[in-house]
């Protein structure tokens, strides 16, 4: 009888156990109620309890999202009102990005920047190779990669527009350099340029007027987060890789991905064209520059601009790119 007591229960407590499948699905439906209630940390904390599923897309597009929700970010709110503010001509397209809502910075990696950031890199780093839309596919298949791609995409449009607006000291117009001294996150004297440039190309190009009104070294002033003096060098070139690896990985998205048919998906096709003509225009105007702009991992840049060669390159890259694209 004893026996048989024993056995009935340990018959009842395996057929209750739950697998790890199963697990993962019972946090994904709870952290979509918190998330429905804006209880944000409750489903990042229940996500990262089961431990994280790099086999399971909708594990981790939720576990996006409960990072951006942390971030303030709301897709439904993007998609409604953000993204008709994106400009795709490559004139405005930089600025229109620190217009959007959620561009206002005023700290170096606040919370809601890194909670944001944590959130892209969720959807990006599935694998231990450099993200890519294309490995992605492979292995999640098209529609599920499609669904991670374009909320990264979103996601990365809108981090990108943060790092202009703080880095690029603008003004509420998006004019770079506009912000004024001693407020936020600006010392006493306000930056004008996202660094203070001292590689030769870079020079010749802002001095020749590429900059706009980043033109001249020996008085204009690099943003006091983004300094090369030691020790700081070493946080800023992080800072700097993770600037460029938003916009790599924003056209290696749009590079790999058809957008569906939608107007509520706004000139994000043409943004496509815009920023495939830009990473041709780097490329074209210093081959050696290939390399960098061709990374999409935050730590192949970091061990790649640990070289000084290629420090240099990604000086001359943000002139181009970032001087040039955020008159």
């Amino acid at each position: 009888m004893r026996s048989a007591l024993i056995l009935s229960l340990l018959i009842l407590l395996y057929s209750c156990a739950k697998t790890p499948a199963e697990k993962v699905d019972a946090a994904i439906d709870q952290a979509l109620t918190y998330l429905s209630d804006d209880k944000c940390t409750k489903a990042i904390d229940l996500l990262e309890g089961v431990g994280r599923d790099l086999d399971n897309p909708i594990y981790l597009e939720v576990l996006a999202s409960a990072y951006a929700c942390r971030a303030g970010y709301n897709e439904i709110v993007f998609l409604s009102t953000e993204i008709s503010k994106i400009d795709s001509s490559a004139a405005n397209l930089m600025k229109s990005l620190t217009t959007l809502t959620l561009s206002n910075e005023t700290a170096a990696d606040s919370a809601k920047y890194l909670d944001l950031q944590e959130a892209i890199d969720v959807l990006l780093y599935v694998d231990s190779s450099q993200p890519s839309q294309v490995a992605r596919e492979a292995k999640y298949g098209p529609r599920k990669a499609g669904d991670m791609g374009v909320q990264a995409l979103f996601m990365a449009l809108t981090q990108v527009g943060k790092f202009l607006d703080f880095y690029g000291n603008v003004d509420a117009l998006g004019a770079k350099g506009a912000g004024l001294p001693s407020v936020d996150e600006q010392g006493a004297i306000a930056s004008n340029c996202f660094v203070e440039y001292t590689e030769a190309r870079s020079l010749v190009f802002l001095g020749a007027g590429g900059g706009s009104v980043c033109n001249n070294m020996a008085t204009d002033d690099g943003h006091p987060d983004l300094s090369f003096a030691a020790p700081s060098l070493v946080t800023t070139k992080k800072r700097m890789c993770r600037g460029l690896m938003l916009v790599t990985n924003v056209i290696d998205i749009l590079e790999n991905i058809t957008l569906p048919a939608s107007s509520s998906y706004g000139d994000l096709t043409n943004v496509a064209t815009t920023v495939s003509a830009l990473k041709s225009a780097i490329t074209t105007a210093d081959p050696t520059l290939t390399t960098l702009i061709d990374t999409t991992s935050q730590t192949d840049c970091e061990t790649l601009v640990a070289n000084v060669s290629e420090f240099d390159n990604l000086q001359f890259i943000y002139a181009l790119l970032f001087e040039a694209g955020l008159p």
